[in-house]
């Protein structure tokens, strides 16, 4: 636009020239020189003789002149005026690392109205035009830098990502923030919340369990996995139990995972923390890769409680053998398997692919097949696209960078509020009949909780919907009267059991055995069958089942049952 007010003044400007001068030994190449010293303002013209054009020309290259000296100002000034808006900041989102999940991130939060600093090292990178438009304020430095988290004003934040696509580097920017913190602000009565990403999942599960990032400090800082949250959000918008499964039911779960890596993993892992029924069948899970057996002793290597909660077979090769078809085909005909194909490749096509293949493959069987994409358009636009055409219901995507980047897939915020209600609630109880605050770790108030003890309350608001299929209850959005909803004594008692179960799982998935308690021994006397547990302790989890709907309400959602002649006619469509 700029380019095109330049060339039409320059234009005018000749045509101008040539009817005042009116001398015709002045060519082309005259005329655009003297036209080019109207920019800077250094031609003198008489009054009253000068032509309607180039007096538009004159006044057009005077307001390009201006024009430039105000961007010119701006380009210097940019980084001047930036630090001013940064000294006033607080309450602010700070993003370390501009890749996908940080652009993402933080297109995010400032499309909320939040605040938000980025720090950026590559000035080249190509999102920086985008942030700044956006209205994000960016800093050109290493995120770990403890001089450029000073000038973000990280102690006054109140949340800082640290994304970049190095794992060390993220710790260490959040070491660096508790260091300001406890510098700048230690009297915060709101801590500062700091999630640093560790694409490793060994590693990330190693940090969390040893509390390097917890301290002193007004500070809650936590490592994070991608993959860990794209199974969650996977599972729960997926679920393995899709049907109803009542305690007499002849069914079982079976799940299969294509491809063991990372996200393989962590599939498997909330499948087995999540698929606890009323029927008290054992989730099977069995690995489909070329180095499946090599891949399953890996993770029993890291996982030895897996095999107590869930079977864990293998089906050695690739998806595409004539034979390992053939038994997912078989597998897909038994009536008594609710069978769920998973595809976890890291590469897009490859994992289309082989998810068409199969859903080509099981047609006419009711076999769910998921496949992991990387991003929201794509390849992934084909599954999406396809309406109601032959792939439609039988094939879906999980895993996109676009849905996970959000502030509600990171924070788990509804999530978080379930689960310190939960908490809250077992406090009380725990008062009344005599304990004392802090006398045992899970004794605390949730800011002093254990992130152990977090975690192990939010898959207890994970397992709701689980629990609430069991008993033929869907949630819905709720009105301004919540109707006051109970479980029958039978169904309290039903759902305490699977609550056991789920809470077993938990604890023998993260190393715990059965004896003495002792928190650092990982050793708990509840970690029996339902049948040979204390009533004390079966009195907590059947008051965990009459608390659901009080937690439900608390974000606006109530329980209903359902018709079961509806839902018959539904599980048959």
């Amino acid at each position: 636009m700029v380019v095109a007010w330049v060339i039409s003044t320059l234009g005018l400007g000749v045509v101008g020239l040539r009817a005042y001068l009116e001398e015709p030994r002045f060519g082309a190449s005259d005329l655009l020189y003297q036209s080019v010293q109207l920019f800077v303002l250094q031609l003198q013209v008489l009054p009253g003789r000068t032509p309607w054009t180039l007096d538009v020309a004159r006044w057009s290259s005077a307001a390009v002149s201006f024009y430039a000296v105000l961007r010119a100002g701006s380009v210097l000034f940019a980084g001047e005026l930036e630090r001013l808006r940064l000294r006033r900041l607080s309450g602010h989102v700070v993003v370390c690392g501009l890749g996908r999940k940080g652009h993402q991130l933080a297109q995010d939060f400032l499309s909320r109205g939040e605040r938000v600093v980025i720090i950026e090292k590559d000035e080249e990178n190509d999102s920086l035009l985008a942030a700044r438009q956006s209205g994000a304020l960016v800093l050109l430095s290493a995120a770990a830098d403890e001089a450029i988290l000073r000038q973000a004003r990280v102690a006054r934040a109140s949340l800082l990502l640290a994304v970049t696509g190095d794992d060390g580097a993220n710790i260490e920017t959040a070491l660096a923030a508790r260091r300001l913190v406890r510098e700048q602000a230690p009297g915060r009565t709101t801590p500062l919340r700091v999630l640093a990403h560790v694409g490793d999942l060994q590693l990330c599960g190693l940090i969390r369990a040893s509390k390097v990032l917890t301290g002193p400090e007004p500070v809650e800082a936590m490592p994070f996995n991608i993959h860990e949250a794209a199974a969650r959000v996977l599972l729960r918008d997926n679920p393995l139990d899709r049907e109803r499964m009542g305690p007499g039911d002849p069914r079982f779960v079976h799940l299969c995972v294509v491809g063991f890596g990372q996200m393989g993993e962590s599939v498997a892992m909330q499948a087995a923390r999540l698929t606890h029924l009323a029927n008290g069948s054992r989730l099977r899970v069995t690995i489909v890769d070329r180095k499946a057996e090599e891949r399953r002793q890996r993770f029993l290597g890291r996982c030895p409680g897996f095999t107590e909660v869930a079977d864990l077979d293998v089906l050695e090769g690739d998806v595409e053998y004539a034979e390992v078809l053939a038994r997912l085909e078989a597998w897909g005909q038994d009536p008594h398997r609710l069978l769920d194909i998973v595809v976890c490749f890291d590469d897009d096509r490859r994992g289309l692919a082989c998810g068409l293949t199969l859903v080509e493959r099981l047609r006419g069987r009711r076999v769910p097949v998921r496949v992991r994409m990387s991003h929201e358009a794509g390849m992934s636009a084909l599954v999406h696209g396809s309406g109601e055409g032959r792939w439609n219901g039988r094939i879906s995507v999980f895993g996109m960078l676009d849905r996970l980047c959000t502030r509600e897939s990171i924070l788990g915020e509804t999530l978080d509020l379930l689960a310190r209600t939960a908490h809250t609630d077992y406090l009380r109880r725990k008062l009344a009949e005599g304990e004392v605050l802090g006398t045992r770790p899970s004794l605390r108030e949730w800011p002093e909780l254990d992130e152990f003890f977090r975690e192990s309350n939010r898959q207890q608001a994970d397992h709701i919907p689980v629990k609430l299929r069991a008993v033929g209850c869907r949630i819905e959005p709720a009105a301004s009267d919540t109707g006051g909803f109970a479980f029958t004594p039978e169904e309290v008692e039903l759902l305490a059991r699977m609550e056991h179960d789920r809470w077993c799982a938990r604890y023998l998935l993260d190393g715990w055995r059965k004896g003495p308690r002792d928190d650092v021994g990982k050793t708990h006397p509840c970690l029996v069958p339902w049948a040979d547990l204390e009533e004390t302790y079966r009195d907590n989890d059947r008051a965990a089942i009459r608390q659901i709907p009080e937690l439900l309400a608390l974000i606006g959602q109530r329980l209903v049952r359902e018709d079961p002649e509806v839902a018959r006619l539904q599980r048959a469509g």
